[in-house]
């Protein structure tokens, strides 16, 4: 998709690089354009895909680019931050430019992600070239790149950089990382699963809220948007919050809101899900964290002091709870000891066995409610859905790495 021409042609990018509207759609709004020979800003608006007030803001950052007073990146980062803060373009290119620390790094080959990504043969070397040049030309990140041009997916390369940020932590070697992402790219699991499966994937229970994984629950940030800020991160080495300011996509006040709920999660005054809920106040409403927190206090409350994994299988319809108590004791802490009793009965599968082991553990990490545990694994059983794609359907995002702590 990105060839040399992006400079000349910026408003594809910008669109899907700014999520303001899906691929699917733009190809579709791109035929219409093409079929009734009419610019796509007009196909755009008679397709009703995007508002008048955001068009003009995607073709004044065209504009920029087309001008050249603004690389591709500059002007997708500067709309981003417009759309959250009804600013004009030129407001928002001059407060990312203040905010913007450009470290210069030269896009090569033997970068430590391209390098993983051309060991796992999941992508070629043609490809590998053609997106180091349109990188240099556009001023974006080559994995992002990548995916824009379909050379991989974003599931695939949200896996390749989870796995290279391990192998710099030196949690895994690179060609263990080889391994699970292969058994990604074969059945398309997350990397979490695909390295728990072959032991080597361990997190400690209590661990606190990311930065980004909370704005990301919160709702601030795509999937493009978190690929692109952890290529930033894995390649430039910078704080996540800086490259949220670079990117765009949080102001100073927003960071420094999610930054307390961070280390109210921290302290334990908070469980992770409810510190996403009051990040989503303080945007939506302009409100305090403070008042934020104060308010979502009667819901705080509400929630139960122990919910035990017999819990969660009852309620969620796997099994009757006299039919569990034949076996165990519904107080016992141990999802393990009580899913795999349950098991033995036949009343569940063993993939549901892991699935709800899976909901458990997001549930006692404080990535998810009581409540939201038991719908989960609900939809997942009632729908023969992986937890993924039923967490997916029901618009809750949780980070994959808090499903595999399993006690």
């Amino acid at each position: 998709m990105l060839e040399k021409q992006a400079t000349a042609d910026a408003l594809p990018t910008l669109l899907i690089g700014a999520s303001i509207i899906s691929q699917q759609k733009l190809e579709e709004a791109m035929n219409t354009a093409k079929s009734l020979n009419v610019p796509l800003a007009r196909a755009l608006t008679m397709l009703n895909m995007v508002g008048e007030s955001t068009l003009k803001l995607v073709q004044d950052a065209e504009q920029l680019v087309v001008s050249k007073e603004a690389t591709v990146d500059l002007a997708l980062k500067a709309l981003r931050l417009a759309r959250q803060n009804n600013m004009n373009m030129e407001d928002a290119i001059g407060v990312i430019t203040s905010v913007h620390k450009k470290t210069q790094t030269v896009q090569s080959i033997t970068n430590p992600l391209t390098e993983l990504l051309l060991k796992a043969e999941l992508i070629t070397n043609e490809q590998l070239g053609r997106s180091i040049i349109q990188a240099k030309d556009t001023g974006m990140q080559m994995g992002r790149i990548m995916v824009l041009n379909r050379d991989l997916s974003g599931w695939m390369m949200n896996a390749a950089l989870t796995a290279q940020l391990l192998v710099r932590d030196g949690k895994i070697t690179k060609d263990q990382a080889v391994q699970a992402l292969l058994i990604v790219a074969r059945r398309r699991v997350s990397i979490e699963q695909a390295l728990f499966e072959l032991g080597l994937f361990s997190e400690k229970s209590g661990q606190t809220v990311r930065i980004g994984e909370l704005v990301l629950m919160a709702g601030f940030l795509s999937e493009g948007d978190m690929l692109e800020c952890l290529e930033i991160e894995l390649i430039k080495e910078k704080q996540f919050g800086q490259i949220l300011l670079e990117q765009g996509l949080v102001t100073h006040d927003l960071l420094e809101a999610a930054i307390v709920l961070q280390d109210m999660v921290s302290n334990g005054t908070l469980k992770a899900f409810q510190a996403a809920d009051a990040l989503k106040q303080v945007k939506a409403r302009s409100i305090s964290v403070y008042q934020a927190v104060a308010e979502l206090y009667p819901a705080t409350q509400a929630e139960p002091k122990e919910f035990l994994p017999a819990k969660l299988l009852t309620d969620a319809g796997l099994i009757s709870a006299p039919d569990l108590e034949k076996v165990i004791d519904p107080t016992e802490k141990s999802s393990i000891k009580v899913g795999k009793k349950v098991l033995s009965t036949g009343a569940i599968s063993e993939a549901v066995l892991y699935t709800a082991l899976r909901t458990y553990s997001l549930y006692k990490q404080g990535f998810l409610s009581a409540e939201q545990s038991v719908n989960a694994l609900k939809k997942s059983r009632n729908e023969n859905l992986t937890l993924d794609e039923a967490l997916s359907k029901l618009g809750w995002i949780v980070p994959a790495r808090m499903q595999w702590i399993w006690s």
